[in-house]
């Protein structure tokens, strides 16, 4: 088995940079505009809008200027977010299962896994917070966003989950 490298779609991420500006553009024109009119919640709230989606589109503008791969499956394991400070590697004997999940026109595959707690102490604070909103509406501790893999590169990755989680050569989770 060889290891395979999947990444995300520079032109999705080149449409939420865009989007990322325009949002960043109206928080401050909220901000500045609630500041003239002596209303200062509005103006801080503005504000505040306009640096977080600031913040976030540099990030965005970061990544896509990155060549580092979203997901890596090797013989071994599957490794989440590989592109982060800190990716998360997965046996592939601790996956149980994995399904495809539609939310909002958005799809994530939900990796399932023997034993979540073993993998939990891995993530950083952040994601932890953050995964404890994911349990109490019972979705899985890794999800893998359809949309960031590249569309040609999508049917292969089902594939090879099935392949490298079930042991078969036919897809399984075909939706």
């Amino acid at each position: 088995m060889e290891d395979l490298y999947f990444y995300s779609s520079k032109i999705r991420t080149f449409f939420l940079i865009l989007l990322g500006i325009g949002f960043t553009a109206l928080g401050i024109f909220v901000g500045r505009v609630a500041l003239n009119e002596e209303d200062f919640f509005v103006s801080v709230v503005g504000a505040a809008s306009g640096l977080g989606f600031g913040f976030a589109t540099l990030v965005l503008f970061k990544s896509l200027f990155s060549h580092k791969p979203y997901l890596i499956l090797t013989k071994e394991e599957l490794i989440m977010n590989a592109s982060s400070r800190n990716p998360i590697p997965i046996k592939w004997e601790d996956i149980e299962s994995y399904r495809i999940r539609k939310l909002n026109f958005n799809k994530f595959i939900d990796i399932n896994l023997h034993d979540d707690e073993k993998y939990f102490d891995l993530m950083t604070t952040n994601v932890r917070r953050l995964n404890k909103l994911n349990k109490s509406m019972d979705y899985a501790l890794f999800s893998i966003v359809w949309g960031m893999v590249k569309r040609g590169e999508r049917e292969q990755l089902t594939q090879e989950l099935d392949r490298r989680v079930f042991g078969e050569e036919e897809v399984v989770n075909e939706d």
